[in-house]
């Protein structure tokens, strides 16, 4: 009957996030030293009306004769309810190798733009009344764009990883002025209305192993974890994935009081000049354990990743005797 203030996490979360480490920490930008392109969907809480919905995808490409500068582009797509939120981000690390090029630690910033839209938008028939414009307590459409900016370091070896990163470090906010709404009748007034919304910094911890388990490869153990926190609340988000002769793998993840999912994939290679490019197919299902388990069908979600090597093309020469040119 009274509201005064509700506070949320802002940024998505991914059940998959070990296949999309760069969205969250722009340290991770050109890791692979190859091209790679990530695409990513989420559903969640399948059977909510105005139920999350999230799209990520990420490109990203390592540059200079070492290969140690990596750019990309970092783009978001989410709908949840009266908000929707798009956020474009250009990338770029630079990969300090150590331990005698064994490790690599990757320092990566990213700068963008993110637009807020606060209102209803396509179908509204979940609402609770359609003429939601006349209540003067419910602020007017909200949309606006602003500017972001987030850090990430990143560290690994051929078995595993580790970064830190944080998200919309200028934390800004985003306003409608000071809207004027006039309440239906009898009232007659105009009421002044001021809606903001803040921006708050995110951060993230990550981390992951490759434990090869009898030393051939055929058999690799992958525990990860990834903690998320605004500084007001932190989430624990941790899984464990066993990759079967480098093609198939399965596993759960657990993001605490919050789900358990289980997750399935397949990887393919491709054998090219510069070597071997891969194709990923991931898919998980959580299975909600909180008190919203009796109002939802779970939550979807799948991700498609491919990655191409770099490489010098060969030099073609050619001769005047066409006996002897190739």
């Amino acid at each position: 009957m009274i509201g005064y203030a509700a506070m949320a996490q802002q940024d998505p979360q991914f059940t998959q996030y070990m296949f999309n480490r760069m969205f969250d920490n722009p340290g991770y930008t050109g890791a692979n030293k190859a091209l790679c392109a990530t695409v990513i969907g989420r559903q969640q809480w399948s059977g909510f009306d105005g139920a999350p919905n999230t799209y990520g995808v990420t490109v990203d490409y390592a540059l200079g004769a070492q290969k140690n500068h990596g750019v990309g582009i970092n783009l978001m797509f989410d709908q949840l309810g009266f908000e929707t939120t798009n956020a474009y981000r250009a990338n770029y690390a630079f990969h300090l190798p150590l331990m005698g090029g064994q490790a690599d630690l990757g320092i990566g910033i990213n700068i963008g733009a993110i637009s807020k839209t606060v209102g209803p938008t396509g179908s509204s028939s979940w609402l609770a009344t359609q003429t939601w414009q006349n209540d003067p307590s419910i602020p007017p459409l909200l949309k606006k764009t602003t500017y972001d900016a987030g850090l990430g370091v990143y560290f690994s070896t051929q078995k595993l990883y580790f970064g830190i990163s944080s998200t919309h470090l200028a934390a800004n906010t985003i306003d409608n002025g000071t809207a004027q709404v006039t309440p239906p009748p009898p009232a007659v007034q105009t009421v002044p209305h001021k809606m903001i919304y803040a921006l708050a910094r995110h951060y993230f911890v990550m981390g992951g192993y490759d434990w090869d388990i009898d030393g051939s490869r055929e058999w690799i153990l992958r525990p990860s974890f990834l903690v998320k926190s605004d500084a007001s609340i932190t989430q624990f988000d941790l899984n464990v994935n066993m990759l079967m002769k480098e093609r198939v793998w399965a596993g759960v993840s657990y993001r605490m009081q919050d789900a358990i999912a289980p997750i399935i994939g397949y990887q393919q290679p491709f054998t090219t000049k510069y070597g071997e490019s891969w194709l990923k197919i991931g898919l998980s299902y959580d299975v909600t354990t909180s008190a919203l388990k009796s109002y939802n069908n779970g939550t979807y979600e799948a991700v498609l990743n491919y990655c191409h090597p770099l490489g010098i093309k060969p030099k073609i020469e050619g001769h005047e005797d066409v006996r002897n040119f190739f």
